[in-house]
């Protein structure tokens, strides 16, 4: 199951045209997109090529080690992969993290479910008997062990380990690996369970590996730090530093370890202490944007980033996802000199100092949060997809307090401040409305195919990304007349089994030009409209 993408990757570095009945505007790239949507586990398979799962992108990809060349290797949705194991006789094996099912395809064959209704399946790794073992991790927290040909159940190994992540086994037959929550690198004995800490000196430890010559090498997603660990002393010694938010590791037949990281859906080479860049891109997947003098703050999933508005470049804000929490909406406020940003992952929000950059309060235990916007200062607008979809204000100086200002909204994916007001869309609805400080709501726009982001535009009007239609529409907030800036954009990608819809939300943005700027969900871009040259909008 191959799909050649050399094409595609093409597209996505090029401009895009616009249709001829909205030609007032121009569309082009500020950010170009990628193929991945964020990588993670990665095997090498008989034909010496790199297999990379991908979680958000429900994909296997296929790289050449060589050039970075890379191409769908397995599609969606059967493709999600947290992680990747080959067994000598070349079937591959995968674990689908929201889906909860272990998979398989043997060589020339058709992928097929060999396990089911484990949410959270993480990690595997067959051992020299062909014994295959996954973990739950974050949805979860058990080590399994499961019939290969998924002819049996699977036989639970230990629970409550501290998050097993991604592991190998020993020359010695332990099962080997990173315990994320507790910060150590164990080894275990899959039959009598016994453990033994082999070294708790990580920060994060995300993966572990042996080479051919039984030596185990951990890498650090908080740090970027790749270790070798001596099994008798439980020392370690660092091996070269990458940058951080790093996921798994693999080595080549001939001993040459690779390490996956998310935050650059990048694949880096160890040679000698230097590492060589196989494949990454300027974005993971962006999510929510806002616009903060010439740039342009993003939240990227695995990242909080910023995008000169002028070049195109992206650097980093917050890689850390202690800080972050996987980020996938954003909110700034130049007067009240924050960003305001927001997990649907984990469910937490954040207030930063714009100018230090820096996490200043945290909310946690918020019901899938959407959409975001900065009162002032200390407080923070936040909608939330769960609990009846709702739009709270958050306080830092009363964290604890959360004030429900509407509720009853058809998930809600996009929120602006405008005034004393706040701009809702409602994707479920198909809608607009305004709602004041006494929680009343105003329709300001209904029939819309799931709007998500939306900003508003210097002549007042509203633009919305109508992701249902793949289009952009201005609306004007008065009269409720709509206006189809651009048709035929890479939006409204399929939402994941296994998550509650809104997963990926489509950020929209506009600065004082009247450049609006949107997220591709699609391609992992950000995208641009500009009024043509001449034209009025």
């Amino acid at each position: 199951m191959k799909i050649p993408c050399a094409l595609s990757a093409l597209l996505l570095l090029l401009p895009l045209p616009v249709a001829a009945e909205v030609s007032a505007w121009q569309l082009d790239r500020l950010v170009p997109g990628a193929l991945f949507k964020g990588i993670h586990g990665l095997a090498f398979g008989p034909d010496a090529m790199i297999y990379v799962g991908s979680v958000m992108g429900q994909s296997i990809y296929r790289v050449d080690p060589a050039t970075g060349a890379a191409e769908v290797f397995v599609p969606p949705p059967i493709g999600q992969a947290d992680d990747i194991e080959f067994a000598p006789d070349g079937t591959m094996y995968w674990t689908g993290f929201t889906h909860g099912t272990l998979n398989a395809q043997s060589p020339g064959g058709e992928p097929r479910v060999i396990a089911s209704g484990l949410p959270g399946l993480n990690s595997l790794a067959l051992n020299a008997q062909g014994r295959l073992f996954a973990t739950q991790v974050f949805a979860g927290d058990a080590l399994w062990e499961f019939d290969p040909a998924g002819s049996r159940e699977p036989r639970l190994v230990m629970r409550d380990l501290g998050g097993l992540n991604g592991f190998d086994f020993a020359p010695d037959g332990r099962l080997c690996g990173p315990l994320w929550f507790k910060k150590q690198v164990v080894c275990i004995d899959v039959d009598s369970t016994a453990l033994e800490i082999m070294n708790d000196e990580f920060s994060r430890p995300a993966a572990a590996n042996f080479n051919s010559r039984g030596e185990l090498v951990a890498i650090d997603n908080e740090t970027g730090g790749i270790y070798r660990i001596d099994m008798r002393s439980h020392r370690r010694e660092l091996l070269a530093t990458a940058p951080s938010n790093l996921d798994n590791l693999a080595f080549d037949a001939g001993d040459r370890l690779f390490v996956s990281n998310m935050s650059d859906n990048a694949i880096y080479a160890l040679e000698g202490s230097s590492l060589r860049t196989v494949t990454s891109s300027p974005l993971s997947l962006p999510g929510g944007i806002a616009v903060a003098g010439n740039e342009l703050i993003v939240a990227d999933t695995f990242s909080l980033s910023a995008v000169d508005l002028g070049s195109g470049k992206v650097r980093d804000i917050s890689r850390s996802l202690a800080d972050n929490g996987f980020p996938t909406t954003v909110a700034v406020s130049t007067e009240a000199k924050r960003i305001a940003s927001a997990s649907f992952e984990s469910g937490t929000a954040q207030l930063w100092d714009l100018s230090a950059e820096t996490v200043i309060a945290r909310w946690g235990g918020l019901a899938l949060p959407s959409a975001i916007a900065v009162i002032d200062a200390d407080r923070i607008a936040v909608t939330e997809i769960g609990a009846g979809g709702r739009l709270l204000i958050l306080d830092r100086r009363q964290p604890r307090q959360r004030t429900v200002l509407a509720d009853k909204l058809g998930q809600p994916q996009g929120l602006l401040r405008v005034g004393e007001l706040y701009l809702v869309s409602e994707a479920a609805a198909g809608r607009v409305v305004e709602i004041d400080q006494n929680g009343s709501l105003r329709l300001i726009a209904d029939g819309l195919q799931h709007p998500e982001g939306l900003a508003l535009v210097p002549d007042g009007r509203l633009a919305v990304a109508e992701t249902g239609a793949a289009r952009m529409v201005l609306i004007d907030p008065q009269s409720g007349s709509i206006e189809v800036a651009a048709a035929e954009l890479p939006l409204g990608m399929a939402d994941i089994p296994g998550y509650p819809p809104g997963i990926f939300p489509t950020g929209v943005a506009s600065d004082a030009s009247g450049a609006i700027y949107f997220s591709s969900d699609r391609d992992g871009g950000i995208l641009r409209l500009r009024a043509a040259s001449g034209l009025s909008p």
